[in-house]
């Protein structure tokens, strides 16, 4: 009869010391408290509805996942809100915050309606469990703040969707400069057009290159560029990340393929020099 107490209870430690090992030091995750959800700023409420917390095979880091609603309660379109999550110790002490951005771009949170987000694959370093997560507002933009921009879409023209009112005038026009840059890995070579039909087919040859669609394609260490100086002596930049757009919508860079650019690239290939060191 004691034998099989002392059976019973030793299984019911051991399944207690596994439950503990699965949270925190074999891959296991477990909720956290969430501590002032939800949270209100300007008429926009985030709601957190679920956190939780995964230690990795690295004995002081974690994998948090967050997911809940952004709320808007205002009369009007909310095009940016930038909302924060707090992770707190079993005292209550923050030990580590951070902030995501819902970027509307061209669709803001209609008036009186809610989104919902979802986060994952959040890493950090952590030398104990946290016992719970806050979150806050601090920033919301209304469509009046923060105006939609121009989305590129397939089949649009360079030129005309970058938001530069000079460059989207150019066939009328032209500039009195072309620059063409290329950066390979820091060897840096730059072709300059200033004049007659060399000049006039460069910029032909760019007012043809178009939108083919985005993409999450990107490079860190080959970045170019094409430079347009107008008469009063402003200028208009075309960034490009390796042979793809890089624009930038609301202060976040999206990356777009492009069409019709061999053209213009081989072209202006055919007139480049090595940048002065």
């Amino acid at each position: 009869m004691n034998d099989n107490k002392n059976l019973k209870t030793g299984l019911v430690e051991v399944f207690l010391l596994v439950a503990m090992l699965l949270f925190t030091g074999c891959g296991g995750s477990g909720n956290l408290r969430i501590d002032n959800s939800p949270t209100s700023k300007d008429g926009v409420t985030v709601t957190l509805e679920k956190a939780t917390a995964r230690r990795m095979r690295d004995p002081d880091r974690y994998e948090y996942a967050f997911s809940g609603t952004i709320e808007n309660t205002t009369d009007e379109g909310i095009m940016q809100v930038i909302y924060t999550f707090a992770l707190l110790d079993k005292d209550g002490n923050e030990f580590r915050s951070f902030g995501e951005v819902y970027d509307g771009e061209n669709e803001s949170i209609p008036p009186h309606q809610k989104i919902d987000f979802a986060l994952d694959g959040i890493k950090w370093g952590a030398q104990d469990v946290p016992a719970s997560v806050s979150v806050g507002v601090s920033t919301v933009m209304t469509e009046t703040e923060l105006p939609a921009e121009q989305i590129p879409q397939p089949g649009d023209y360079l030129y005309q969707i970058l938001g530069d009112e000079k460059l989207a005038n150019i066939r009328e026009t032209p500039p009195a400069e072309l620059s063409f840059h290329i950066d390979q890995g820091g060897y840096g070579r730059t072709a300059t057009f200033t004049k007659g039909e060399e000049l006039d087919k460069a910029v032909d040859l760019l007012c043809d290159i178009r939108i083919a669609g985005g993409t999450e394609e990107i490079v860190t260490d080959n970045y170019n560029w094409i430079r347009l100086v107008w008469e009063d002596g402003s200028e208009s930049y075309i960034s490009l990340n390796l042979r793809n757009l890089e624009h930038s919508i609301h202060s976040i860079p999206h990356i777009y393929r492009l069409e019709n650019l061999e053209a213009f690239w081989s072209y202006a290939e055919g007139f480049v020099v090595e940048d002065d060191e």
